[in-house]
């Protein structure tokens, strides 16, 4: 009998391209060493685990061994990526920005990690399944709920009454109130849908130009999917920023206009 740690040969994931439950070979290995279905846990879950095992041996190896006096190249390539994300990030946010790096930074990792595992024929998106979207959605939702009510106080709650004054707020506030909240809880499922959409999409016209060209690499839809990989990482986290934006506290907001007219 073989032993339960043997590897299943490569070809064997692949083989019945046919099989309505075909996953990739590395999901197939997690399977086979661990004796689990793809019920008890799902190949997305997998593929979610391996992007952030990617993220953290990825940093590692790019930054190697900090240096304020000699930074090495990856490290000066990180710096740049950081600095561009927070200048980003203070734009819409102010003196705060700075506070939401240890959560936009990751997180954008992770979707860009994520979305393009798919380009590659041992992996596929994590993102390209709703599941996971929804859960990088409800993340950041309930992020910046958090966030506001931690710098705000219950007077987070005056977000959600669109700024109506005293009176109109006695007539109208119900209802603004209503729609607003209503409109911050379909946030995840917008962020979850527009991310799932567009990398299910891509995934899928990679198959479908990988069928077609079997023997030559298909440069071009591997630059194109590159392209939307990157492209939907920046919308998400771009949204995430302007919804982060809304929970800095509204005098602080008036100072950065007046500054900037300054």
């Amino acid at each position: 009998m073989a032993s339960s740690m043997t590897f299943l040969p490569f070809p064997l994931a692949l083989a019945d391209e046919g099989a309505a439950h075909a996953h990739p070979w590395l999901v197939e290995q997690v399977y086979h060493l661990t004796g689990l279905s793809d019920r008890e846990l799902p190949p997305h879950v997998i593929m979610l685990l391996i992007a952030a095992v990617i993220c953290v041996v990825g940093f590692k190896l790019l930054v190697g061994k900090p240096s304020v006096d000699k930074p090495g190249f990856g490290q000066q390539i990180v710096e740049i990526i950081v600095l561009q994300v927070r200048d980003m990030v203070e734009q819409s946010t102010g003196k705060y920005g700075f506070k939401y790096l240890g959560y936009l930074l990751p997180l954008a990792a992770l979707i860009l990690t994520s979305n393009l595992m798919g380009l590659f024929p041992l992996f596929e998106s994590p993102t390209a399944n709703f599941n996971v979207t929804l859960a990088l959605g409800l993340m950041t939702f309930v992020y910046y709920m958090f966030m506001g009510f931690a710098q705000q106080g219950l007077g987070y709650l005056k977000h959600f009454t669109g700024g109506l004054t005293a009176g109109l707020m006695a007539i109208m506030g119900g209802i603004i109130f209503i729609f607003e909240m209503f409109s911050n809880a379909i946030r995840p499922a917008t962020l979850a849908l527009r991310l799932m959409i567009n990398m299910f999409v891509d995934e899928q016209l990679g198959i479908a130009f990988g069928t077609i060209y079997q023997i030559l690499v298909p440069v071009l839809p591997m630059l194109l999917g590159t392209f939307v990989a990157v492209v939907q990482t920046f919308i998400f986290v771009q949204l995430s920023i302007i919804y982060l934006s809304e929970t800095v506290p509204h005098d602080d907001h008036g100072h950065e206009d007046e500054h900037a007219h300054a």
